[in-house]
């Protein structure tokens, strides 16, 4: 049961982490790249793909919280270290 519970929190791990990269970038650029006359930054709002982004990063950490707690060796227990630093560098990265 415990790896079947760690397969899971790996699952949701991976889902957030491709989720995070589908809402990033902006959903107006396709719109500069016909007409260069439109100004992607006067068209974009802030709308709640930033919330939902965070709130998947949130998703993400609880995840990788879960598996180094779940973790039966120290290496187990580290390696979350990474995959949360993983899905910072993704957010950042996936920001515009």
């Amino acid at each position: 049961m415990k790896r079947l519970s760690r397969l899971a929190a790996m699952t949701v791990y991976v889902l957030a982490l491709f989720s995070i990269w589908l809402l990033g970038g902006s959903k107006y650029a396709w719109m500069s790249d016909l007409d260069p006359t439109y100004a992607e930054a006067a068209i974009e709002t802030d709308g709640s793909r930033d919330l939902v982004a965070t709130l998947l990063l949130v998703i993400a950490f609880l995840a990788t919280a879960f598996l180094a707690a779940s973790g039966p060796t120290r290496g187990a227990r580290v390696a979350p270290l990474f995959l949360a630093i993983l899905a910072v560098v993704l957010y950042v990265v996936a920001r515009p």
